[in-house]
C-alpha cells in the first residue's frame, strides 16, 4: 500500500464523490494463505451511552489480540437519546460541567443512521457490534464478538484488497485508488458490492464512561461518512488472477485531522445477506 502527499504547489483536479473504472487487468496471483482474511468491526455507540466505553475497550484487546485482521469502526447510532448533542433549541449548550459546554459534539451521520435502522441497531440496545456482518449483519454485544471473530478468521479470502492514497494538503482531497485482486476461481454468480469509507481516529471529546463525565475521553475509529454512497456500488467478481479497480475522491471537512483519517473499503454480498468478504484500511496521509 502506498501513500502520497501533494504540497501546495502540485496542481491535481479531483472532484468530490468522482469514481471511475478501470479494465480488468492480469496480475501476479497470491497465493491463498489461512488467516488473510480480515475482519471489519462495526461498533454502534453514543457519547452518552455510559457502557460503550467498555465496548471500546473490548474492541482494542481484540485489536491486541488478533492484530492488523481487525479493522475497528465505530458508528455513533442506534438509540438518539445517546447520540444526539445536548443543545437548547437555539443551539447553545444546554448543560455545563464545571462551566464547560458538554456534548455538544454531533457523531452522528445520515448514512450511519441508515445502517442502525436496517440492521436493527435501535431502542436502548448500545453497545452493539456487527462483526464483518454475519448472520444477516446481526448486532451482537461485545461478550460475543470473538467468538464471531474465530468463526471466520481463517477462512482464506477470496480476494486481495489494496488502498492507495494520494492526498493534496491545499484543497484537503484525498484520491483513493482500490484495486482488488480475485484469489478465487468459485465466486462468480454471487453479486459483491464495494463499499469505501472515512473514518476518524483520536478525536477528544466527551463522553459518559460508567456514570462519570469525561472531557477528554479518546473517540477511536469514527465514521465519518461514505466516500461511494450509502451502499457502495455493484462490482463483478471475475476469475483468479484478475482485478477490478476504481478510482474515488473525496474532500475532507475543515474539522478533521487529516493526520487521523483513514480510508477503509471493503467488498460484501449484496442484500439480503449483507457478509462482508474482504476490508482494508489505509491512512489518508503519511503515518
Amino acid at each position: 500500500m502506498k501513500k502520497i502527499i501533494f504540497n501546495t504547489f502540485l496542481l491535481i483536479t479531483i472532484v468530490t464523490f468522482n469514481s471511475c473504472d478501470k479494465v480488468d487487468q492480469p496480475f501476479k496471483t497470491i497465493e491463498v494463505e489461512p488467516g488473510g482474511r480480515k475482519i471489519l468491526i462495526e461498533e454502534f455507540t453514543g457519547h452518552t451511552c455510559t457502557a460503550c466505553p467498555a465496548a471500546a475497550v473490548e474492541l482494542q484487546r481484540l485489536v491486541d489480540v488478533y492484530g492488523d485482521q481487525i479493522i475497528p469502526l465505530a458508528i455513533h447510532a442506534g438509540d438518539p437519546t445517546f447520540n444526539a448533542p445536548r443543545l437548547l433549541p437555539d443551539g447553545s449548550p444546554a448543560q455545563l460541567i464545571n462551566g464547560v459546554a458538554a456534548y455538544t459534539t454531533d457523531f452522528r451521520t445520515s448514512d450511519g443512521s441508515n445502517y442502525a435502522s436496517t440492521f436493527g441497531i435501535t431502542g436502548n440496545g448500545l453497545p452493539k457490534g456487527i462483526v464483518s456482518r454475519q448472520n444477516g449483519a446481526a448486532g451482537t454485544s461485545p461478550a460475543q464478538w470473538e467468538s464471531e471473530i474465530l468463526a471466520i478468521k481463517d477462512i482464506p479470502q477470496i480476494a486481495d484488497i489494496e488502498i492507495t492514497t494520494v492526498y493534496d494538503s491545499t484543497s484537503r482531497s484525498v484520491t483513493a485508488d482500490i484495486a482488488i485482486n480475485w484469489l478465487s476461481n468459485s465466486i462468480s454468480g454471487n453479486n459483491y458490492k464495494l463499499q469505501v469509507y472515512i473514518i476518524e481516529d483520536h478525536i477528544i471529546d466527551w463522553q459518559l464512561n460508567n456514570g462519570v463525565d469525561v472531557l477528554d475521553y479518546d473517540h477511536r475509529h469514527v465514521f465519518r461518512g461514505t466516500v461511494n454512497s450509502t451502499w457502495g456500488e455493484t462490482i463483478n467478481a471475475t476469475a483468479q488472477g484478475t482485478s477490478t479497480n476504481k478510482t474515488y475522491s473525496y474532500t475532507l471537512d475543515s474539522s478533521w485531522n487529516q493526520d487521523n483519517c483513514e480510508v477503509v473499503a471493503f467488498i460484501y454480498k449484496e442484500s439480503p445477506d449483507y457478509e462482508i468478504m474482504q476490508a482494508n484500511i489505509e491512512h489518508v496521509t503519511t503515518h
